[in-house]
């Protein structure tokens, strides 16, 4: 598969990876895909999960209403509505982040919950002694690396909400401006 020139023609090879430092990106939606991420930022979202109007309405039938009233919907409109030659090709990005999100958030789940309660399970069934003596000589060890465990599945959670928001965020300016939906479906 090739990509764009600067230019706007398209070259059968295949493009740059894109290095540490680079100042122009071999396509010119990274621009606006990098503005539209930094309205969307993972350290802000425990502030947003009380403080934006979109959070107070997650009880009900409506959760579209408070998303569209987020002051990062409305900045993030301002950036699609500056480039709207690049929605279809950001529409693309956002989706593969989402998949790659999720992907990477299952894994990690798997690797940091779900194999160190098996393994714990059945070291409870074959040495519940032995494990007993593990756990409270070494206690304080256990608790944090539970507690850095779960954050960084929380981390990871949190990047997945995130991606998911700016997902629908670029869905919902779509709808609003008429475009037919990422998926294919009927506005």
């Amino acid at each position: 598969m090739g990509h764009v020139e600067p230019d706007g023609a398209a070259s059968g090879a295949p493009a740059p990876p894109l290095k540490r430092g680079t100042v122009a990106p071999p396509h010119p939606v990274w621009p606006l895909w990098w503005a539209l991420k930094r309205e969307f930022p993972i350290w802000k979202a425990p502030a947003s999960w009380l403080g934006t109007p979109g959070s107070w309405t997650y009880f009900g039938n409506d959760f579209v209403t408070g998303l569209r009233r987020n002051a990062s919907t409305a900045r993030a409109f301002a950036l699609l509505d500056a480039t709207p030659d690049d929605v279809e090709a950001v529409t693309a990005l956002a989706a593969l982040n989402l998949k790659r999100h999720e992907r990477m958030f299952q894994f990690v789940a798997l690797l940091y919950i779900s194999i160190p309660v098996t393994v714990i399970l059945g070291l409870a069934e074959v040495m519940p002694d032995g494990l007993i003596a593990v756990f409270r000589d070494h206690q304080s060890t256990i608790w944090q690396l539970a507690a850095v465990m779960t954050l960084a599945v929380g981390a990871y959670l949190i990047g997945v909400w995130r991606a998911r928001q700016l997902l629908a965020v670029i869905e919902l300016w779509r709808i609003e401006r008429r475009l037919s939906p990422a998926d294919g479906g009927a506005v």
